[in-house]
C-alpha cells in the first residue's frame, strides 16, 4: 500500500521529493515543544524553509533511513508510523526516533500535515540541543 503519508516518510531527508508531494498552501503542525521549529508552518515557501531547517543538522553523505511500521488511509487522510534513523553531522551520532504523520491529501498533493515525534529524544542529541525551548534558570551542557 502506498500513502501519501507513507510517500512523504520515504521522502524524508531528500528535500526536492518532498516539496514534489505539497500543495502550494500547505500546512505542517509539529509539537509546540520544538521550540523554534515547533507549531504550523504555512504555504509551500514555509514548509520547505521548515524542512530544511528540520533537515539540516544531519549527514546528507549518509542519508536518512525511514523504517515503516504502519501505513493505512480512509478517505482524504492517510496515516504512517515509521522509524527514522539518521547521523547528526556535528557529532556523528545515529539519531532513532519514532514518528507518526497524519497527511490530508487533496488532488493528490499534500494539503495539511500533522507530526508526532518524541520531542525529548529529539533534544537529548548533541548539536540538536539549539532547538530546545528557553526556559528560565535551565542550563543545557
Amino acid at each position: 500500500m502506498s500513502t501519501l503519508a507513507g510517500d512523504l516518510a520515504r521522502a524524508l531527508g531528500d528535500a526536492a521529493a518532498m516539496q514534489q508531494l505539497y500543495a502550494d498552501d500547505i500546512r505542517w503542525t509539529l509539537p509546540i515543544s520544538l521550540g523554534r521549529i515547533g507549531g504550523t508552518h504555512e504555504g509551500k515557501a514555509a514548509v520547505i524553509a521548515f524542512n530544511k531547517a528540520s533537515l539540516g543538522p544531519y549527514s546528507k553523505s549518509a542519508g536518512m533511513k525511514v523504517d515503516i511500521h504502519d501505513e493505512t488511509d480512509a478517505g482524504d487522510v492517510s496515516m504512517a508510523r515509521f522509524t527514522c534513523r539518521a547521523t547528526v553531522t556535528a557529532t556523528g551520532e545515529t539519531y532513532e526516533n519514532e514518528y507518526m504523520l497524519v497527511v490530508r491529501g487533496r488532488d493528490g498533493k499534500i494539503a495539511e500535515v500533522f507530526e508526532y515525534l518524541d520531542t525529548l529524544k529529539v533534544m537529548q542529541y548533541q548539536g540538536l540541543r539549539r532547538y530546545l525551548p528557553a526556559i528560565p534558570g535551565v542550563v543545557v551542557a
